[in-house]
């Protein structure tokens, strides 16, 4: 039996005209107390405005080409910021995946210049346990990224975690305050053609509602919340590969609800390396595995169209503007 809302909550949903002007100053004044979600890059950040609490931001890509990469790198750029904070003992990132488990995600977080091992040598199965062990221990010491998802050694534990729709995943988040103490100040969602919705059969429909949820899960807790989306495999077929926003795959909803809209592309995936890649601008840049292209496709309040031509390691999640073609020194960090 479903129960009623309260009149309470009804009540916080009307907003008479003279809370609308405070909550607008309120509102305003917040904005200019709060850095905002960014990118952690100069050349992205002063063009991009800051992901506000209750906005969404896409990153659209096909598979292979770095979403779930640069969602964990924003992850950890956030956690860092949280830790120069004085409130950092109230706050965290939250990463949640349908991509990937919990354990393998880890991964990308340990990630860093000083590790002794590749994500692939992990994967073989090639790395001194001892290793992995004090890699575990700096992982505990980490700015803090809690990961909503599935994880391999709770099942094989007999730990059995419900369905991840949106509602089950509100209710995990919701848990974090009173377990830890914690706010989340950015979250992540990987991918959203992935996240399962009740009731909904047919993909569109499944994808666009989980679109809705998820910018509506962004202002209900008042966070900023950036979601992967998966682009459709025609890119794969034109000259142009760089994904735009209508190739969303299985849902327009993604590019209407979206706050601010980035695609990614890595041209070593079509084309060969040391080739040279030309812009439409006239800038050019030597293909390389570490070279990623990051278009932005739309932002809501100012211009959303310009293309970064990025250095990006993804065993450290390591980023930079990669050097042009035509430029004499490297100046991706």
């Amino acid at each position: 039996m479903t129960t009623r809302p309260k009149r309470d909550d009804f009540r916080t949903l009307v907003h008479a005209p003279t809370e609308l002007a405070s909550d607008y100053l309120e509102w305003a004044e917040y904005i200019q107390s709060v850095e905002g979600v960014t990118w952690g890059i100069e050349a992205i950040d002063k063009r991009v405005i800051p992901l506000r609490p209750g906005e969404m931001g896409v990153i659209i890509g096909r598979p292979g080409h770095g979403k779930t990469s640069i969602l964990a790198y924003l992850a950890r750029q956030e956690a860092q910021r949280i830790m120069a904070r004085e409130t950092r003992n109230s706050e965290c990132v939250v990463f949640v995946t349908w991509e990937e488990s919990a354990e393998e995600l880890t991964k990308m977080f340990l990630g860093r210049p000083d590790t002794p091992y590749t994500i692939t040598d992990l994967a073989w199965g090639r790395v001194d346990l001892d290793v992995v062990r004090r890699q575990a221990v700096r992982q505990s010491e980490f700015p803090p990224i809690f990961v909503i998802g599935h994880g391999v050694v709770r099942a094989r534990h007999g730990k059995r975690a419900p369905r991840m729709t949106p509602v089950e995943v509100l209710g995990a988040i919701e848990t974090l305050e009173p377990d830890f103490g914690l706010k989340p100040t950015l979250m992540l969602f990987d991918y959203v053609q992935r996240i399962p919705i009740a009731n909904i059969s047919k993909k569109t429909e499944e994808v666009t509602e989980a679109t809705a949820q998820i910018g509506n899960l962004a202002m209900r807790i008042a966070c900023p919340v950036y979601v992967g989306a998966q682009a459709n495999r025609d890119v794969d077929y034109r000259d142009d590969k760089m994904p735009k926003a209508a190739d969303c795959q299985w849902a327009s909803a993604i590019e209407q609800d979206a706050d601010k809209l980035f695609s990614l592309m890595r041209p070593i995936k079509y084309r060969n390396e040391n080739e040279l890649l030309e812009l439409s601008d006239g800038r050019s840049f030597i293909i390389k595995d570490t070279l990623l292209m990051v278009q932005m496709l739309k932002q809501r309040g100012d211009a959303g169209n310009f293309t970064w031509g990025m250095y990006f390691d993804t065993a450290t999640l390591k980023m930079g503007v990669a050097q042009t073609a035509g430029e004499q020194h490297d100046t991706r960090f």
